[in-house]
């Protein structure tokens, strides 16, 4: 059991730490992503990962630009900002 709990931390883990904020990116790169903070928030690892093109929900909030994987996550995050910003 306790191996299993190890097993599924470091999963976890490699799914939130496989996907780079657009900040960890070279500039000029085309396949930026993001972190739905929403999405996080909620543990919702399905949609997360956010890819980042001119389409993306997005807003700024306390000088940072948040991304989001939908605008059900972007209305969520504007009702309570201090809840989901990091």
């Amino acid at each position: 059991m306790k191996s299993l709990f190890h097993f599924l931390s470091l999963t976890i883990v490699a799914l939130v730490a496989g996907c780079a904020t657009v900040g960890d990116r070279p500039s000029g790169k085309s396949d930026s992503a993001a972190t739905c903070e929403v999405c996080r928030y909620r543990n919702d690892l399905a949609c997360v990962c956010v890819k980042v093109t001119p389409e993306t929900p997005r807003t700024e909030f306390q000088g940072s630009t948040y991304y989001f994987c939908s605008e059900e996550c972007r209305t969520a995050f504007l009702k309570k900002p201090a809840k989901y910003a990091r």
